[in-house]
């Protein structure tokens, strides 16, 4: 995340807390008060020849006590981030300055201090505030706690306080013998206070995973200074060496000033936790240093308390092992998981999207690396009958089978649905030898599957592309087995080498520029007309979407729409057609031209639930009548189930639009299903129709088309009429109207305007007056 992004990700709450602990005034007085702090510290290591001014150790020593606790508590009266952690925190501080202030105002001069005494309430009242605080920051900082973190917090306190008291605690203890219970028990409490201050800093620490933050550092290494001055100060009364201004009043002063400076810190990002073996190391030598007490141990005498915290921290040193092994199980176990696919036991499209690019890389001189793409045809046939635990088992089958049959460095993953990508390297071969060799791998993979109640024969088809010739990078190559495979599927071959020559349109290499495409607005709609062959006069003309590329030129309506289709933009693009077409209709209407205009529409865009009611909307909205628009539907139409053409088709109906079927005859033409259809139009295929020219038998066929749409009230029009001989021929097979090239070439908007002003009459062009049209065969209804 950017620094901009974060900023404006943060919520107010947070810039105003900035805000107050960037400020020059805070940061001053931030300054100022460690200063004041250092500058007393520093006071007690330096030689005066024992003549240290007592105003050093009373008054200048009050002053900065003041100054720390009233830092320490501006931060949760000022800032509201953490204020409850920071508020036990201050009071913690301010509580061990309360107590020094009395102490040094009560017993200064005093030659007996009693114990316990008002002071050390205020002392002791320290160490549950700084617990607190500490728990508090920890849990704010990090929300959930796994089990390796606090396990790791418990392994680096126990052996921390171990340590602390292997040194300390038999000492201390001993010091106290022959003392008045009350006595024991308060001088007992601080050095216990401070073992259990010093396990609580080293637990908080470690459950943020030893983040590289100022604010935890300074906080820890104010509790550590405070172990050690308690430490040295419960030493110094044992042996009567303690004398007021000594370095251990400095320690107490720099413990008091880091922990009231670690809540002032100006911090605009969040720290780093230490991460991977980084991490580890810490707890680890912690437990060593636990070792190392139990072996020391052995040999000296230590108090049990000591051995109990050692032993309790390689035993939790145990526990996180243990966890470490059996995360790093689970850790293995998931990243296999991640990378196979569960239903054929193949890896995923993880596993090829990693391999491939290696593998184009580390190619070896003349080597040959072919991507196979395996189809299971018709598996979603398959499992809409036999259900989906019949095709789950088909692909498992596929999946064993090629993994037994592949060589080990080979790769095999599912991309998704059906298909299956294998990868391997070739030293030499020519495509036809990985052709054949891949036809025998299918042989091998179609053998009939327990699939149902009886063996399923399943049938596979291949694509496959070649390294480094067909391509040189991962998407490409990937790109052009996936064309090899569509054209296996297309022409019902079993495998079928990606040939870049044999492909009619435009690559898909041009789907990024198509989604571009339209926010540089490259496309644009042509008009071709439709030429009445009982007039010879044009009643209407077709919109044709075109994009002009600016490299490539222009690209055609049938190659677009195929294009569009692969990337989701078939419903924009079908709204820009309709919607230019029927502003251009509207517009040479107003002009006195009483032509239609048609427009092509697919299969998708006929069962689009919106489209009849977008289509009411625009044409009202524009004043065209709705029986001068007439919709082209790709014949596929016929080929999608009955009752949903009729239901889609007659809601186009029902708005008054016409209906043509377009490309009639491109594939084999049901006539038992256009009876069914409620459409007004019929256009012939250039491939149905132009064979009639030159064959007997074909004419026969079209009047016997044309007979029966006359039947049904459809008028038929011929596509693709570029010869007198073609206009001749469906003039005698009784169409309606034709359009071509010779009827007429699709027209620029520019272009259109200039042709419809050919088409008035001269005494029209002069004096304006309408003629009377002449009776034509084609009608628009």
């Amino acid at each position: 995340m950017t620094r901009s992004h974060a900023a404006a990700t943060a919520p107010p709450e947070a810039d105003a807390d900035l805000a107050v602990l960037g400020s020059p005034l805070y940061r001053g007085i931030k300054t100022v008060v460690a200063g004041l702090g250092v500058v007393y510290a520093l006071s007690t290591l330096l030689p005066m020849g024992g003549q240290r001014p007592a105003l050093l150790d009373t008054w200048f020593y009050s002053v900065v006590l003041i100054a720390t606790s009233l830092l320490a508590l501006a931060r949760p009266i000022l800032v509201r981030r953490n204020r409850l952690a920071w508020a036990f925190v201050g009071g913690g501080v301010a509580s061990w300055a309360a107590g020094d202030i009395y102490w040094q105002a009560s017993f200064a001069d005093a030659e007996t201090i009693p114990v316990p005494s008002l002071a050390d309430v205020f002392y002791v009242g320290l160490y549950p505030l700084a617990y607190i605080g500490f728990i508090l920051l920890a849990r704010a900082t990090v929300r959930r706690l796994p089990a390796s973190v606090w396990l790791d917090g418990v392994v680096t306190s126990l052996a921390a306080g171990a340590m602390f008291s292997a040194f300390t605690l038999n000492d201390l203890l001993n010091a106290d013998t022959g003392k008045a219970f009350a006595a024991t028990v308060t001088n007992l409490s601080y050095p216990i206070g401070d073992l259990v201050l010093m396990v609580v800093a080293v637990a908080a620490l470690a459950m943020v995973r030893w983040r590289n933050d100022p604010v935890w550092w300074m906080a820890g290494l104010g509790a550590a200074a405070f172990t050690v001055a308690d430490t040295a100060y419960l030493f110094g009364l044992a042996n009567n060496t303690y004398t007021d201004g000594s370095w251990i009043d400095g320690t107490w002063m720099i413990g008091l000033t880091l922990m009231a400076l670690a809540g002032s810190v100006h911090r605009r990002r969040a720290a780093d936790e230490v991460r991977g073996f980084a991490a580890l190391l810490v707890p680890i030598l912690f437990s060593l240093c636990a070792l190392v007490v139990l072996i020391v141990g052995t040999f000296v005498h230590l108090h049990p308390v000591t051995i109990i915290m050692a032993s309790g921290c390689l035993l939790a040193a145990g526990a996180r092992t243990a966890l470490t092994f059996e995360q790093t199980r689970e850790l293995n176990r998931t990243r296999r998981q991640a990378a196979t696919d569960e239903i054929s036991g193949l890896g995923n499209r993880r596993v090829l999207d990693s391999a491939l690019p290696g593998m184009l890389e580390g190619l070896p001189q003349g080597a040959i690396l072919p991507l196979t793409i395996v189809s299971v045809d018709h598996l979603h046939e398959m499992n809409r009958i036999l259900g989906y635990t019949a095709g789950d088992m088909i692909l498992n089958t596929v999946g064993n089978r090629l993994l037994r049959a592949l060589p080990p460095e080979a790769v095999a993953v599912r991309l998704g649905g059906a298909e299956i990508a294998i990868l391997r390297t070739v030293s030499a071969g020519a495509a036809d030898s990985i052709s054949r060799d891949t036809e025998l791998l299918l042989h091998s993979l179609a053998a009939p599957i327990p699939a149902g109640p009886v063996p399923v024969q399943i049938e596979l088809s291949a694509g496959l592309a070649l390294a480094p010739m067909h391509a040189t990078n991962s998407a490409e190559l990937i790109r052009c087995a996936a064309d090899a495979l569509h054209e296996a599927k297309s022409s019902r071959s079993e495998v079928e080498v990606y040939d870049p020559g044999h492909r009619g349109d435009v690559g898909s290499h041009l789907l990024p520029d198509l989604l571009r495409a339209v926010e540089h607005e490259q496309f644009f709609v042509y008009y071709q007309p439709k030429v009445d062959l009982g007039t010879r006069r044009p009643v209407a003309l077709e919109a044709l979407l075109r994009w002009r590329h600016p490299v490539h030129g222009w690209i055609e309506p049938e190659v677009l729409q195929r294009l569009a289709v692969q990337v989701g933009l078939t419903r924009q693009l079908t709204r820009f057609l309709l919607r230019s077409a029927l502003e251009s209709c509207a517009a040479w209407r107003r002009q006195g031209f009483e032509l239609g205009v048609a427009a092509d529409v697919s299969a998708a865009d006929v069962l689009d639930s919106r489209l009849p009611y977008d289509v009411a909307k625009m044409v009202n909205k524009l004043g065209v009548p709705p029986s001068a628009f007439t919709l082209e539907i790709a014949e596929e139409v016929m080929l999608i189930d009955a009752r949903r053409t009729e239901t889609a088709l007659g809601q186009f109906r029902h708005f008054g639009v016409r209906l043509a079927l377009d490309h009639y005859g491109r594939s084999a033409p049901s006539l038992a299903r256009l009876r069914s259809m409620p459409v007004d139009e019929l256009k012939l295929d250039p491939a149905f129709a132009a064979p009639m020219v030159s064959s007997p038998q074909d004419a026969v066929v079209i009047r016997s088309t044309v007979e029966l749409a006359h039947s049904l009230g459809i008028t038929v029009v011929a596509e693709g009429v570029d010869t007198r001989e073609m206009v001749d021929a469906v003039t005698l097979s009784g169409c309606a109207g034709v359009q071509g090239t010779l009827p007429g070439e699709p027209l620029s908007v520019d272009a259109l305007q200039a042709w419809l002003a050919a088409q008035r009459p001269p005494a029209e062009q002069h004096t304006g007056s309408r003629r009377r049209p002449e009776q034509s065969t084609y009608s628009t209804r």
